[in-house]
């Protein structure tokens, strides 16, 4: 009987050791995997597992001690073998219940890694979309900015056949192709000149910097012109390479700066035009642009574009101003010193020194065309909104700023000259409008891109009024400016450089300054501002009170700001009279040495002779004319006493028109002798030539057009005039 409870114990202890074993067996498996898990993905996760870790182990502890409490009980002990053997069943049964938990535990793990992981994924493709989504804008603002400025340059380079028309309407009619070709040829000579040496004067790293002084209380300092051998041709510029601080090509820039540099020794043309010779003209104007302008443009516009690093370590490439007047704070947004008060500037330079067309002021000399001029002053006035609205260098909100101006200056301008001219003659004029525009445009070129709409008419009134008088003075000055460039080009823009002080807004442009009427206005505008603010208050409009306390706190800073530098209202409008003044004296004293200089070079050539002039230049200087009409159309002045100009007669209103030949004389002789018969000169005219010129409209080869006579009786007096000019030649005028 023992021995047989023996063998019952023995056997029920061998199964407790099986049953023991097993789950230890697991257990090891499972922590062995454990072991070469990845981290848990929660807290609350891992909290939970560690939990059902000490249970396990607590539970191995109880199986020990039964496996210990079994080798103790005797063998024959049937009741303890059958207890331990149900109390390890219990805890098989606990063990795999923990062990399904485990498994549970691990599969929610292992989800919450794998969610995990599609996050990490999932954010790096957002920022892999984000970092591609801001490559896409900024790529988008390159091509936007660089469109306008190709479009902008486009503009400024169709204001050169505009200003050409301009011109060319207002001279006489044997000098059109001329004065045209003064214009036009600067696309030529400047256009090369501009991209091998001027961009890299203009716009280079300053070479040669004025000292540092006092002036009426302005500190003077900075480059006065610069260079850089990358920027000849532009050999060390990649082509997409961009202007430091913008999003357009430094090759767009080059262009677009190129389009001033052209147009403005253009401009200077109107003021000698009629009496210049060509080539002279393209000598004086590369001397002119090299000397002048390009310093000009350095002191007003250049930035530390091309510098190795920044001016200032507390900028960026491309901050900083480095010429002498744009350190100082002048405001010049496209041109009313660089171009306009330069170019103004030279042309009374150019007036001084070289000598007045023949027979000014005496003769009244009328522009051939008014169509032609006013055609001219359009296409002026819509180039002009790529002149000033491209000078933003950008397509944003600032460039349709500076265009709105530019739209309202021309018009008040243009209306505002032609009712003073109403008020003074009687009349308005076609070319009193086309004057008045171009006036307005000049003016509100240094401050479009710093003033309000409001502005832009306030300038363009005061310009039709002061240049209105500046050009009628001239006569009573003595100096011959043949299409007024002095009178609206450098007055106009004098004007506008000097109101850009009064009229400024930084609130228009962050890169400008406020003048008079912003500093003054500052005061009234914090105390609406304090209004508005109780209004939403009281509207509970949150959003709206914090956009008008940021917008106060701007205005109360600048106010602490302006009182700590002692900058008043007038501060702006003094630099701004220095700046026009010395740009002013700059370009005057150079031109006027460039003027003789290229008079000197030329032998006295820079002007025509009075023989040349009063054949025209179109047929002097370029053996051409523009309207092939003949000569009889010309301004001739002719003398019934003495020497003084006589205009034609009027043809019989009701006459009919005829054409005459002369025969047995060469083409060539008769163009020759009726020209000199043309000519003013010491004695009156001859009676024939007298009795046969108001009649004669036109002539070509041999052939004389009349009108308003007996064709018989001009056939008589023509006949005999030639035959005592050519005597013993068989002289015969007949009727065609």
């Amino acid at each position: 009987m023992y021995r047989t409870r023996w063998l019952a114990a023995a056997f029920a202890g061998l199964a407790c050791l099986v049953l023991i074993t097993s789950p230890g067996q697991s257990q090891t498996s499972t922590t062995r995997r454990d072991s070469g898990r990845p981290a848990p993905a929660d807290a609350a996760s891992a909290e939970k597992l560690t939990a059902l870790e000490r249970t396990v182990a607590a539970l191995r502890v109880e199986l020990d001690a039964t496996k210990k409490g079994m080798t103790d009980v005797p063998a024959a002990s049937a009741d303890a073998t059958a207890s331990s053997r149900a109390k390890a069943d219990a805890a098989q049964k606990q063990l795999e219940a923990v062990g399904k938990d485990v498994a549970a535990t691990r599969e929610q793990l292992d989800a919450s890694k794998k969610a995990l992981d599609d996050s990490v994924k999932g954010v790096e493709a957002i920022k892999t979309a984000a970092d591609a989504g801001t490559a896409g804008v900024a790529d988008a603002k390159v091509k936007g900015d660089t469109a306008w400025m190709l479009a902008s340059s486009a503009l400024v380079m169709f204001m050169l056949p505009g200003l050409a028309l301009f011109y060319g309407g207002m001279v006489r009619r044997k000098n059109i192709l001329a004065t045209m070709m003064q214009s036009m040829a600067c696309l030529a000579v400047v256009g090369l000149f501009w991209i091998a040496f001027g961009y890299g004067l203009a716009f280079g790293p300053s070479r040669f910097s004025a000292p540092e002084i006092d002036l009426l209380g302005f500190k003077i300092e900075g480059g006065i012109v610069g260079w850089s051998w990358d920027l000849f041709f532009l050999k060390g510029i990649n082509a997409d390479a961009l202007l430091p601080g913008t999003n357009i090509p430094v090759y767009v820039h080059c262009m677009f700066q190129g389009m001033f540099a052209i147009i403005t020794p253009a401009l200077i043309s109107g003021a000698v035009a009629e009496r210049i010779r060509f080539w002279p003209f393209c000598i004086f104007t590369l001397l002119w642009v090299a000397l002048v302008y390009c310093p000009l443009a350095h002191m007003v516009w250049a930035f530390d574009w091309f510098y190795a690093a920044p001016v200032d370590p507390a900028k960026t490439l491309g901050a900083s101003a480095v010429g002498v007047l744009g350190k100082m704070g002048a405001l010049d947004f496209a041109g009313g010193t660089v171009v306009h008060i330069a170019a103004g500037m030279a042309g009374l330079a150019a007036c001084l020194v070289l000598r007045r067309r023949d027979g000014y002021p005496k003769a009244v000399i009328h522009p051939n065309s008014m169509v032609i001029t006013l055609l001219g002053a359009g296409m002026l006035w819509f180039g002009w909104f790529g002149f000033n609205g491209g000078s933003a260098s950008a397509s944003g909100a600032l460039a349709g700023s500076a265009f709105a101006a530019t739209q309202a200056a021309a018009a008040a301008a243009g209306l505002g000259w032609i009712l003073v001219e109403w008020l003074v003659k009687g009349k308005p004029t076609a070319l009193g409008l086309a004057s008045g525009i171009v006036a307005g445009l000049v003016a509100v070129t240094p401050a479009s891109g710093y003033v309000y709409i409001w502005g832009g008419v306030a300038i363009g009134l005061a310009a039709s009024v002061v240049c209105y008088f500046a050009v009628a003075f001239k006569n009573l000055l003595g100096y011959d400016d043949s299409l007024d460039a002095f009178g609206i080009h450098g007055v106009g823009g004098f004007v506008g450089a000097v109101l850009t002080g009064l009229f400024s807004y930084a609130a228009v442009n962050i890169g400008g300054a406020d003048g008079y009427f912003a500093v003054k206005g500052l005061p009234d505008r914090v105390s609406a501002l304090d209004t508005q603010i109780a209004a939403a208050q009281g509207a509970s409009k949150a959003d709206e009170v914090t956009k008008l306390t940021a917008e106060k706190k701007t205005l109360t800073d600048a106010m602490e700001g302006y009182a700590k530098d002692s900058r008043g209202p007038l501060t702006q409008f003094k630099t701004q009279l220095v700046a026009a003044v010395g740009a002013g004296l700059f370009a005057l004293v150079l031109s006027l040495a460039l003027v003789a200089l290229t008079q000197a070079m030329t032998l006295g050539n820079f002007t025509t002779d009075k023989a040349s002039e009063v054949d025209g230049l179109d047929r002097t200087e370029h053996g051409e004319v523009g309207f092939d009409f003949g000569y009889a159309g010309e301004s001739i002045n002719l003398a019934l006493a003495g020497t003084e100009p006589r205009p034609a007669t009027a043809p019989k209103p009701l006459a009919g028109r005829f054409e005459l030949a002369v025969e047995g004389v060469p083409a060539d002789d008769i163009a020759h002798l009726w020209t000199g018969l043309c000519q003013p000169g010491e004695k009156p005219p001859a009676a024939d030539f007298v009795a046969v010129y108001p009649h004669v409209t036109t002539f070509t080869g041999n052939k004389f057009q009349c009108r308003g006579a007996d064709a018989p009786a001009v056939a008589t007096h023509l006949e005999t005039l030639f035959k005592k000019l050519l005597p013993g030649r068989a002289v015969k005028v007949v009727r065609l």
